[in-house]
Parts: C-alpha cells; structure tokens; sequence
C-alpha cells in the first residue's frame, strides 16, 4: 500500500462571469482517505449524492479493506464474476506491469500484509524464509481474467492500493463530464484530475511537497506545476515508513527480493490524461531508483516526470522530463 501526501493550491471566487454557473465544492471520505471535488456547476446543481454513491460502488470492487468487497472475496478464494470496475483497473495494471519489466506489481499482497501494510499484526522481527515463500506468491504474469473470471493460483491475492485511488479520480471526473461539467478539479487521496479552468479563469495550479518526513518543518512547496485538462499523481518514501526492531523501511516493496526498496528516491510526480496511470506509474518508479526511472520517463513521452532523489552524498536532486512545464 503506498501513502501519497501532496497539497495543492488554488483560489476560487463564488461565481464565474456567468450567473448561472456557481462554484460547488463536495467533501468526503473514501477508501480510508478524503476526498476534495470543485466544479463549476450550471445553477449550482450538486452531484455529491450521485459521487458518494459512485465511490461507494468502486469501494465494493477494489477495497481491501473491506470484507465484502469483490477483491477481498476473491483473495479468499471465492469464485465471482468480476465487474467493470475490477476489469479496467485489472487491465491497466497488466500494461504498468510488462512495461516496467514487474517493477509494479499488483499481486504484492501477501508481502504488503506481512510487512504490514494489510491485516497481519506488526512484525517484531524479520523472518527471511516466511519473506522467501511470500515471494514466490508474487508473479502477476500468473493472474488471468478469462470469460469474466479471475484465474491465479492458490496462495496469489490481488491488492490494487496503488492505482485503485487514481482510478476512482477518473470515473468521478467522467461522471461529471457526462454531467455536462466542463471546468474540475477532482482530488482523492492526493490524485488529482483536472479540466477546463477555476473559476478565475485560470490554469490549475498543483503545489507538490516537500519531501520532509516532518510536515510541519515543510515551509511551501517543493514545485508548484499547472494541470491542464490532464491528471497528476505523487508517491513519495519520506511520510510512510515502518520502524522493525528500531530500524526505519520505507513502505515500497521490491517485487524482485521482497524486501523494501533500497533506493534514493523521495518523491516522483507524474502527469498523464490517465489518473490510474499517472497513480500507477508514480509507483513503478519509486521501486527503480533513479536511474531507470530517468531511462523509463525519457522512453515514454506520453509522460510528464519530476522525480525528487538524494545523491550519494545526502544531497537533495531533481530531474524532470523535457516536456514538463515549470513555472518560472
């Protein structure tokens, strides 16, 4: 499970040029996080009802951290028929995972629960066979849908934490559009989805944190970044780590030796029109490491990459792809 912290800034006025078009906020809690949907609304019409119940929908497919939910029935064993919902995050989660080489793998759950990031009691210490034996449970190659069905073989679970929050972004964001919604701005968790403009008649204006374990000693922001009708995610190491026998592990998991990552990666944003890709590939790249992350962002123009990294010395770095815009 990845733990995403980002603000954003923007400013709002009550109403556009227009008198009919009035400003309408919905807050919220979802999948163990809040919420924050701004939209410009034709008679302030208010869809938070329709985006609850929506979200409650998503939370009955992909949540693990409910009982009933389709995802954990299918974690126990049970033999469902899996629905739209778990099919498009299925999918999109197959494509991050041949395209980073298993870098992103959705199949983590049996280590993301025994590091404790699931159900299992917090470890006192490490036992590397218990470690070894999750591992070989982790293969998302072998987890198939066929005829509507879910095929893995026993001791496999499915754990779509890390792109679950991204896609919910973009079936609120499209409900909205079919709404007739031209100007947005979508946050679940720290994902983001924007369209359109605010109600000033501006470009979204997205502030990304600094990568500072003590938020309150985290004076403005690392970079602030315009989202134009597209999506942006950020996972980061730097707020969300486990403490085992009095030694600090940040919370991404290597898939290739079941451990936590070892890397000098502290935060990685990415922006895409896809929000569950955006979610996705933010948390592909913390498991690299900077270098083929550098290598993987500059393959992949359809990405827009600011990857925040310490060098050998403790120094704070950046990188950023060519075709990001940064506000001087």
């Amino acid at each position: 499970m990845k733990y995403i912290l980002i603000s954003f800034a923007f400013l709002f006025s009550a109403c556009s040029s227009r008198v009919t078009d009035i400003l309408v906020r919905n807050t919220g809690e979802t999948q163990g996080t809040f919420y924050h949907i701004q939209y410009i609304s034709e008679g302030g019409t208010d869809y938070k009802q329709q985006v609850d119940s929506l979200l409650l929908e998503i939370d009955s497919s992909l949540s693990t951290y409910k009982e009933y939910s389709l995802i954990s029935r299918l974690n126990k064993g049970e033999k469902l028929t899996v629905d739209n919902f778990f099919e498009e995050v299925f999918y999109a989660a197959e494509k991050v995972y041949q395209e980073s080489e298993g870098m992103f793998d959705c199949s983590v759950a049996p280590l993301s629960n025994y590091w404790g990031y699931g159900f299992e009691d917090n470890l006192s210490e490490i036992d590397s066979s218990e470690v070894k034996r999750r591992l070989n449970l982790v293969d998302f190659s072998k987890i198939k849908i066929l005829n509507d069905s879910l095929l893995f073989p026993k001791g496999m679970q499915l754990d779509f934490n890390s792109i679950a929050q991204g896609y919910s972004v973009d079936v609120v964001a499209s409900f909205l559009e079919k709404k007739g919604i031209k100007n947005y701005l979508v946050e679940i968790g720290g994902e983001l989805k924007a369209n359109g403009v605010n109600s000033d008649n501006k470009i979204w204006l997205i502030g990304i944190d600094k990568p500072i374990e003590n938020e309150e000693e985290a004076q403005g922001y690392q970079i602030i970044l315009p989202l134009k009708n597209s999506s942006l995610a950020t996972s980061g190491n730097y707020r969300k780590f486990k403490e085992i026998d009095g030694v600090k592990y940040s919370h991404t998991i290597s898939t290739k030796t079941g451990y936590f990552a070892k890397n000098r990666m502290l935060s990685v944003t990415v922006i895409h029109p896809s929000c569950m890709l955006s979610d996705a590939y933010a948390t592909a790249f913390m498991a690299m490491g900077i270098k083929k992350s550098k290598d993987f962002a500059n393959s992949h123009s359809e990405l827009k990459v600011y990857i925040v990294y310490s060098d050998q010395q403790g120094d704070w770095k950046t990188f950023s792809t060519e075709n990001l815009e940064i506000p001087k």
